[in-house]
């Protein structure tokens, strides 16, 4: 199985303090047989995101630039050693994924472009499953076509 984890999972996987660790970890490690997808936009979306956990004042929340910096390169090597597959799709695609989706969707539900991007790249890699920590985003997913569930 083909699965897409958005940043609210990966970033909860990784990060301790995140409310979701626990849940992540056990749904991946319940898979780890599966194929991880890793895309071009994950490296933008999760690894920015760790590194805006150190502008967190409370230190019980955040991470400090080195702990950020290890979880990264422990992540990238993770991604070079196989643990994820890294695929990628033609940008052209993804975007034009993304318009439609936007397009069928965004009057009716919360639809941000980040969002978005996941959405329609994991549609673009014919993903078996969408796994994210965002309701809406499920919703998102849910709605362009995509088996998507949050882990509990």
């Amino acid at each position: 199985m083909n699965i897409y984890a958005d940043s609210s999972f990966l970033v909860a996987a990784r990060f301790r303090a995140d409310t979701f660790h626990r849940e992540a970890v056990d749904f991946y490690e319940g898979r780890e047989d599966d194929a991880w997808l890793w895309s071009p936009w994950h490296r933008v979306e999760v690894l920015n995101t760790l590194r805006q956990l150190t502008r967190n004042p409370d230190p019980k929340r955040g991470l400090r630039e080195a702990e950020a910096r290890a979880l990264i390169h422990r992540l990238e090597n993770e991604v070079r050693l196989g643990y994820f597959l890294h695929m990628e799709a033609d940008w052209r695609d993804v975007l034009r994924q993304a318009s439609e989706i936007s397009a069928a969707h965004a009057y009716a539900q919360a639809c941000p472009a980040t969002d978005l991007l996941h959405v329609a790249y994991a549609a673009e890699l014919a993903a078996d499953l969408f796994v994210s920590f965002d309701d809406d985003q499920l919703d998102l997913a849910r709605a362009a076509g995509l088996k998507a569930v949050r882990p509990d």
